[in-house]
């Protein structure tokens, strides 16, 4: 197929508007940034039917070259994840009373993984996965991971997660409004990603962009509209810096090896990853 028979060209999907400037070039497509709301996407993105091979295969045959984003499990992630829930979820933990909680978008299963090791007896932790070499690891593992995409979820639950997949999402709405109704009354949401559009440039982001698998970046406006429109409120926000002194090395091999990386000086970028726990108003 050829390049204008694989993708296609969207609006911008937070305010709809269709008047954008060139961001960032990277593995042959093109991220802007909306001259109106600042979000940054990608346009022209690949057709559905490519999104949905690279999220199912983690394999993007439409760059050239091939791209092969699964990635593999790390085990640091458990401890940082449980480090970060003890001390946001400090008040669900002390009151010692079972809960039911979704990841969403588990991976290799690192947050289920870290939400059992501290949630009280009897709790249900669960994460779906539409990867399926991912998922496939963490069910290989006896972590409770299914395959699949999050309308075949039926039950609802106090607590669901969303971290670091909000880029690969190509509209956030629908999502949102899916995992809106996954929750009980007065359910919470635990959200991660960057806040890349807040940045001056793409020369200030600390890592690849992985375009096309990641296909949206927000900023952290943007992320408080996407929540306030769907009903919950912000209850607690952590920003953390990723520009550190072991992100530069990681930099530097990557640059050796021919990846499309920017050398960020350490403690001089805007880019803040967002740790946000929110809650259903009503």
């Amino acid at each position: 197929m050829t390049k204008s028979n694989t993708t296609e060209r969207v609006h911008c999907p937070y305010c709809g508007t269709d008047d954008a400037s060139t961001w960032a070039v990277e593995n042959g497509y093109t991220a802007v940034q909306c001259r109106g709301c600042r979000l940054v996407y990608v346009n022209p993105r690949p057709v559905s039917s490519l999104i949905a091979d690279g999220v199912e295969t983690g394999q993007h045959n439409d760059v050239v070259g091939g791209k092969v984003v699964i990635g593999s499990r790390v085990a640091r992630k458990v401890w940082s994840f449980r480090r970060v829930l003890r001390r946001m979820y400090r008040d669900v933990w002390n009151a010692d009373r079972a809960i039911s909680w979704l990841d969403i978008g588990a991976g290799f299963g690192e947050v289920v993984e870290a939400v059992q090791s501290i949630a009280p007896r009897g709790s249900r932790v669960q994460g779906i996965e539409p990867m399926r070499p991912k998922a496939q690891w963490a069910h290989a593992h006896r972590l409770d991971v299914q395959c699949g995409y999050l309308d075949a979820v039926k039950e609802k639950y106090q607590f669901a997660s969303l971290i670091n997949v909000f880029s690969h999402i190509p509209d956030f709405r629908p999502m949102l409004q899916q995992i809106k109704e996954r929750l009980e009354p007065r359910g919470e949401f635990f959200f991660v990603t960057g806040n890349i559009a807040d940045l001056n440039g793409s020369r200030d982001v600390p890592t690849e962009l992985n375009l096309p698998d990641h296909l949206v970046f927000a900023g952290e406006h943007h992320l408080r509209g996407y929540l306030d429109e769907a009903g919950f409120e912000c209850l607690q926000i952590e920003r953390t810096r990723p520009d550190t002194i072991i992100n530069l090395a990681k930099q530097l091999v990557h640059k050796t090896r021919g990846k499309n990386v920017s050398i960020v000086i350490p403690y001089t970028s805007g880019c803040r990853s967002l740790r946000i726990r929110a809650r259903l108003k009503n």
